[in-house]
């Protein structure tokens, strides 16, 4: 027990909460052009204007850490060129696109930097 008569692990527990809701992410929020570059940290679950889904959690070169909603295809190219936490992506934004049906969507490009 430490001096607060919690155990060790609750007490450390709620310090890294403590320190998580601190700096909670950024939300990317892109221009045509912007990239987020930074390492892969992990997702966390959250409420958009679409409803609940999960955003990948990026920690740049200064230790700001910036959430980007995963979509599908964002997930597919995560899985596809075998991203793991840990590691350096560029994530690039170009902007709004029309697909051959005539539906538009947001454009990205990916890179992620196995070193």
């Amino acid at each position: 027990m430490n001096d607060n008569n919690l155990p060790a692990t609750l007490s450390d527990r709620m310090a890294a909460l403590r320190q998580k809701a601190t700096q909670a992410p950024e939300a990317w929020n892109p221009e045509p052009g912007d990239a987020l570059i930074g390492i892969l940290i992990g997702h966390q679950k959250a409420v958009g204007s679409y409803g609940e889904n999960f955003q990948i959690l990026v920690k740049d070169e200064v230790g700001t850490v910036t959430a980007a909603w995963l979509t599908q295809w964002l997930k597919q190219n995560l899985q596809s060129q075998g991203a793991e936490t840990g590691e350096l992506i560029a994530l690039t934004f170009l902007g709004k696109k029309q697909s051959p049906a005539g539906r538009f969507y947001n454009a990205y490009s990916l890179i992620v930097d196995k070193a």
